[in-house]
């Protein structure tokens, strides 16, 4: 008598429910951790960036009287742009220390539109700063115009976009939002601020522990228009694009 074959046995409606539940729940647990992987091997790069725009900034001011850009004073016969803010890495470009635009932007930040800029200068015109560069962008870090070479290694020269005067980053227009940011001091060394650090910053009087960066930049008690600026690009932090005056700490 012939056997009858049988067909290999199916899932049943059970198992596969119970697979793809398997399947969810280790979604779940790997695709925030991918996530999460990600978003701190961006801030390596971002860490990374800042520390050789502060590098940039160091070797522009020795060939400058020590002073590290500020758009306060760069006249407009050397360079030109729409707003200051964009004239501190501008000018980096324009001595050829630094021209990848690509280094002011964070792919971490909410503001930024997916594309690099073509360039920082015009390539037609040396004194001016290219459109693409310039045109409806949030560069995600601030700078302090107006820094000398033998100001406190503990002066802040440039940080993560969206810190605010009370020494929190805002939610709106932090580059991390409010997790935190990076801080880059004179004295070469960086630092990852979380929101909930206090004393961040050390006062330009008395030395004192403060976490408003406007009172630990160069203040001049004499003539307060004198004194360093904190640039940026778009509100909700400390600075602005004309730039926000040191205020005399405590």
């Amino acid at each position: 008598m012939p056997r009858v074959s049988r067909s290999p046995a199916a899932f049943t409606l059970i198992e596969l429910l119970t697979v793809i539940a398997i399947i969810g729940i280790l979604a779940a647990i790997i695709i925030p951790t991918v996530g999460s992987v990600r978003e701190k091997a961006q801030r390596a790069v971002d860490a990374s960036n800042l520390r050789e725009i502060a590098k940039a900034a160091m070797l522009y001011a020795g060939d400058n009287n020590d002073r590290l850009p500020d758009p306060s004073t760069l006249p407009a016969s050397v360079l030109t742009a729409p707003e200051r803010v964009f004239l501190w890495p501008g000018v980096l470009a324009r001595h050829g220390i630094l021209t990848d635009p690509s280094m002011y932007f964070s792919k971490n930040d909410p503001l930024f539109n997916g594309t690099f800029p073509d360039a920082i200068i015009s390539p037609g015109n040396r004194t001016t700063l290219d459109t693409t560069f310039t045109g409806e962008r949030a560069l995600s870090f601030e700078f302090v115009g107006g820094v000398k070479m033998s100001d406190p290694p503990t002066t802040p020269i440039a940080f993560t976009r969206g810190l605010k005067p009370d020494g929190t980053w805002d939610e709106a227009t932090g580059v991390y939002k409010d997790a935190g940011g990076y801080v880059v001091f004179l004295g070469g060394n960086i630092q990852f601020f979380p929101n909930t650090a206090t004393g961040k910053f050390v006062s330009n009087r008395s030395g004192q522990r403060t976490d408003n960066i406007l009172e630990a930049i160069p203040y001049n008690a004499t003539n307060p228009n004198l004194s360093a600026r904190v640039y940026a690009t778009s509100g909700g932090g400390t600075g602005s694009p004309a730039g926000v005056a040191a205020v005399q700490g405590p």
